[in-house]
């Protein structure tokens, strides 16, 4: 039998890549540990939703926590039209596990029952330099720890049993002013030559030859509600998610559309092969191939 874990790669970019393309040993493999749940002719994308229903039962991974902040919020009570996500964003050492950009920038950070919290003073104190608001998500687990190392202006979320997201605390908008330096060196420099021609109309010269100096030095006179104001502009523009496609995949993959970079051809491949059809007969010929060394 396939072990809830093992099953969740399903969800990882290679695994989704290889569906894409037409692979399904993977999946059908997956499919035997719900052989009882799939119907005599299942599809595709009822393995997927058989998986996805098990973390909200047993494995309430790092996965789960992403597709509900991005279905819950982004699309609940955003829209993909006005709002963009982005996952593991850089800041700093650290990497930001879910960030919402509509009229501000809101930063999610995941602590599962599976994560420490050992990092985590480092981590907030790194995104209140950025965003203009931080979340923690987390369970009952975490909770009574968390509520105790988060500064006064991080909120909190707690992830409910049923897979509700209720509001421990709320966030307050970051009073830290921006570091520009960490700033910049969480964007590309196509976005913070436009960061910087958002606030002033036009692109800098080089400073002794730097680009990357000129901005920051007209970057550093400017001040922060502004520039965070200007970052989730850009923000915006350049990480907007491919509404078609995030629409066309299952709510249980919205995540993955936005946080992976699928070829054109995958991302078709991928909406195509979610609608196809096995047999239960599919899933017994690959583990009848695994237990005689086939596979």
């Amino acid at each position: 039998m396939v072990l809830v874990r093992e099953a969740a790669r399903l969800f990882n970019s290679k695994e989704l890549a290889a569906v894409a393309s037409g692979e399904f040993d993977f999946l059908l493999k997956v499919a035997s540990r719900y052989r009882e749940r799939l119907d005599e002719n299942f599809l595709v994308r009822d393995v997927f939703e058989c998986c996805f229903n098990d973390f909200k039962d047993s494995y309430r991974n790092e996965y789960y926590f992403k597709n509900l902040v991005a279905r819950k919020i982004l699309v609940g009570r955003h829209s993909l039209k006005s709002a963009t996500m982005v996952s593991e964003f850089r800041v700093g050492l650290n990497k930001a596990d879910c960030v919402i950009l509509n009229g501000s920038s809101t930063c999610y950070e995941i602590k599962s029952e599976y994560d420490s919290l050992s990092r985590l003073p480092e981590q907030l104190d790194s995104y209140l330099k950025i965003f203009d608001k931080v979340f923690v998500i987390t369970t009952e687990n975490h909770l009574s720890k968390v509520t105790k190392l988060v500064p006064a202006s991080v909120g909190i979320l707690k992830l409910g049993k049923r897979g509700a997201l209720s509001e421990v605390k709320p966030a307050t908008l970051s009073n830290q002013d921006v570091d520009v330096e960490m700033l910049m060196s969480s964007i590309r420099k196509t976005e913070y030559l436009m960061l910087v021609e958002n606030i002033f109309g036009k692109a800098p010269g080089p400073l002794n030859g730097s680009t990357y100096d000129a901005c920051k030095q007209m970057l550093e006179l400017v001040d922060s509600s502004t520039l965070r104001a200007a970052f989730c502009k850009t923000l915006k523009t350049t990480r907007k998610i491919d509404e078609r496609f995030a629409c066309a995949l299952p709510d249980n993959m919205l995540a993955a559309a936005i946080e992976y970079k699928f070829s054109a051809a995958n991302r078709a491949g991928l909406i195509d092969n979610l609608n196809l059809a096995f047999s239960k007969d599919a899933i017994c010929i690959t583990r009848s191939s695994e237990e005689s060394g086939m596979s």
